[in-house]
């Protein structure tokens, strides 16, 4: 017997009531992750580094050969990380804020570079001029400040994206338990009224018999 309107009715609203409790046992979508600002933290000091870089006149320093072309060989050094690799870097973390890896991959390089114009901050206070000395100190000093900048941003958004995944896991474990726990929805029953009889079957009256044929007798004698 096909459903009545008024059943058809009632099945809906029971799954829509049933959408709603499932829906209301989702877990909240985590809060947006706050992005990381590698260029904008180190791309001001990077300028200050190329320009004290090259202000630098290394043949003129009193210092044996030997010191002059190591920290010859140090800005160049410098001077390759500063337009062929970190460019690049910088590109892809700017591309994906939110995703520590790339910004990890900035901060590795700053702290190589900054242990390079250690070396040559280091021999300019004892062979170059005050000017050129003062100018690497205070690029070097800047650089360090940019580093420890950019490493607390990494540090704070891992930390903050394993909190994310630790609070998206114990939401889901609560969201599943509380779904298994659940009691099965009862099945309504929806009374549509008496059920009316099935029709009567009508009797097949019996085929009439065709009337018998006598059979007319022969000539006797």
């Amino acid at each position: 017997m096909p459903s009545s309107p008024r059943s058809m009715l009632s099945m809906a609203g029971f799954a829509v009531a049933l959408a709603a409790c499932l829906h209301a046992q989702q877990p909240a979508p985590p809060a947006p992750a706050t992005p990381i600002p590698s260029s904008s933290i180190v791309q001001p000091v990077l300028t200050e580094v190329q320009r004290s870089i090259s202000a630098l006149n290394i043949p003129r320093w009193k210092a044996p050969g030997e010191v002059k072309n190591a920290a010859q060989q140090n800005t160049a050094s410098i001077q390759r990380d500063l337009s062929d690799t970190l460019p690049g870097l910088l590109s892809k973390a700017d591309a994906t804020p939110n995703a520590v890896p790339p910004a990890f991959l900035v901060y590795r390089n700053i702290d190589a570079l900054y242990d390079v114009l250690l070396r040559v901050s280091q021999t300019a206070s004892l062979a170059a001029p005050q000017t050129e000395a003062d100018g690497v100190f205070s690029a070097l000093s800047k650089l360090e400040s940019a580093r420890s900048q950019l490493g607390d941003a990494i540090f704070n958004a891992s930390q903050q994206r394993e909190d994310q995944v630790v609070n998206l896991e114990a939401a889901v474990r609560a969201a599943a338990q509380a779904q298994a726990q659940a009691p099965p929805p009862k099945a309504s029953v929806v009374d549509d009224g008496p059920t009316p009889p099935p029709p009567a079957k009508k009797k097949k009256k019996p085929a009439a018999k065709p009337p018998a044929t006598s059979t007319p007798a022969g000539p006797t004698g």
